[in-house]
This record gives C-alpha cells, structure tokens and sequence, in this order.
C-alpha cells in the first residue's frame, strides 16, 4: 500500500514580500487564502485533497494524481500568480511520514541544482521529470487511503465559559495533542477549522489502536471526542466516508447507542 504526497511551496517568498514594502501583511493574506482556495480547487477536481501547512506551503494528497496533472495545475497556476514561483515536489511512501520524508530527500538532493518546478518519485527515489508516474498509486484500484475525521463531542458545552480566543487556545492545544500522538504511527494531522481535524493515517492502523489513540486523548485533554474512519482509492473518497463515519457516530448516538470511533466500510 503506497501514499502519495505533494508539497507545494511558494519558493523566494519571504525575498519577494519585502519588496511590497511595511504595509504588506493584509495582501499577503489576502495571497495566501487565494492560493489554497486555487489549489484545492485543482487538486479537489482530480480527487485530491489540499491542506494548508504553514501559509506558504501546502501539503496535498495525491494518489491517482499523474505527474502530468500536476504540470498542468503547476502551469495553470504560474500563469494566474506570475511573480511568484511555485514548486511541486511529489514523494511516494508506505505511510504518510515516509512520503513526506521522501520529498525532503529530494530537495537535498537537488539544492545545487537549477530549480525544475515539478520533482517526482519513485520507490527507488530516483528523481523523474515529463511524463512518467508511479503507477502503484496512479493506477491502483486498490483502498490504498485512510483518512480519520475527528472532531469534539459537544463542543457547545465545552466553550461556553471560555472568549473566543480562549477557544482558539484550546483547539490548538488539542491539535497539538492529536499531532504528537498520530505522528508516531507516521500519520499527518491537519487542522480544518471549527473543531475538526482531517489525519493521513498509515493504511494498515487497525481499529483498536485508533481507539486506543483517541481513548488516550480524552484522558489526557478531558475533551470528548468522535473519530471517523475512512478508506479510498483516493483522497476525496477517503475523506468522504471518514465523514460518514462521524455521521454515523452521531446517529447511534440520537439512538441511544454511544460510541467515538467508526470506520465505514
């Protein structure tokens, strides 16, 4: 089972913002959330999934996704931002971690080099360029995917007491907690907005460790949560039924029935 990551990275960027002179920030912002909006407007379209990482770099899910679709999303988006340049580097990997180890091989490798927009992978790590994919994630039909949709069981209750920006105190916190735990079975936590969070998670995780995880978080933070599980032939489908995982969470709950961790079949 193989995922398939892509970082891309808005590359000089900090160079180029002082160009724009001290009254920058409100444009760059304004940049930023266009990008990601761009971005996963494209990925989205060939059943990625795009997430933020930092503002000036973005970590997308890429299984299926051909080495010349990115080419052309790289190409459609250079057009639309021509001052800026971005880079696509594409790592392949047993887990999520690995993936995103791979793609920082990569960019050793070819820090001395005159900088290509696009890197691909392969297992062996050689570096490819035009038209080549690997086909182990491209073409597979297989579930190579999972993806778990958490969130916080009546967040509501939680909040009442707290500002806003307490509550934004807390969810990073959470994030926080959730990020250190799943990072140590190679798994990526992402941070959605409200109070949910979307994990790559490494395709053979069994069940009864993700319960054990989540269990252990509630333990340690005092924050209820439910945890969805989703497998895909890619991310959009991952993430589709992760989230129908929580649905259904929910609705044994209104039954009577409680539980926090579900994985669709």
């Amino acid at each position: 089972m193989v995922c398939q990551i892509t970082v891309v990275k808005l590359e000089g960027y900090g160079v180029w913002t002082l160009t724009l002179g001290s009254d920058r920030e409100y444009a760059l912002q304004i940049l930023q959330s266009k990008m990601y909006a761009d971005l996963q407007e494209c990925f989205s379209a060939k059943n990625g999934l795009v997430f933020s990482n930092r503002f000036d770099e973005f970590i997308a899910v890429t299984n299926q996704i051909s080495l010349n679709d990115h080419k052309k999303i790289h190409d459609r988006l250079s057009k639309k931002n021509e001052n800026i340049k971005i880079s696509m580097t594409i790592g392949t990997g047993k887990t999520p971690l690995e993936a995103d180890k791979k793609i920082q091989e990569i960019k050793r490798d070819t820090k001395n080099m005159i900088f290509p927009n696009i890197y691909g992978i392969q297992e062996n790590s050689k570096i490819l360029q035009g038209q080549q994919t690997n086909e182990s994630v491209n073409q597979s039909s297989h579930n190579n995917l999972k993806i778990l949709h958490i969130d916080v069981n009546r967040s509501t209750s939680i909040s009442k007491n707290l500002s806003t920006y307490e509550i934004t105190n807390l969810i990073m916190r959470l994030y926080l907690a959730i990020s250190d735990s799943f990072l140590k079975e190679e798994s990526l936590t992402f941070f959605l907005g409200g109070d949910n969070f979307m994990i790559v998670a490494k395709n053979d995780i069994q069940i009864d460790k993700i319960t054990e995880l989540v269990n252990f978080l509630i333990s340690t933070t005092g924050i209820k949560l439910n945890c969805g599980i989703g497998n895909g032939i890619n991310a959009r489908r991952a993430a589709e039924k992760a989230t129908k995982s929580l649905d259904t969470i929910r609705d044994y709950r209104r039954s009577g029935k409680i539980i926090n961790v579900f994985e669709s079949n």
